[in-house]
């Protein structure tokens, strides 16, 4: 190791220089409460209780269907699908 460092320093390098710089702290890692960021709606989950669910609006595919609504389980992606009766 020592050998390295005259070699380094022979170079004209300085290590001491290199040794304090300061690592920047790494941003965006880390646990994310809620696996689907939109999960806001206040809907509960039939399979794992969870009270957040995203709402997906399908529509209507014929005039005479109703509107279908799909809702999505913000923590276990479970899928729960609704028909609006309002014609």
């Amino acid at each position: 190791m020592e050998k390295n460092k005259q070699e380094i320093e022979n170079l004209g390098i300085n290590l001491e220089a290199s040794e304090n710089i300061k690592k920047k702290p790494v941003i965006g890692t880390g646990v994310v409460e809620d696996k689907n960021i939109f999960a806001t709606y206040p809907h509960k989950c039939k399979k794992c209780g969870y009270d957040k669910a995203q709402v997906i609006d399908m529509g209507i595919w014929y005039s005479d269907e109703a509107a279908v609504t799909r809702f999505k389980c913000g923590k276990c992606g479970f899928a729960e699908q609704t028909a609006d009766s309002n014609s």
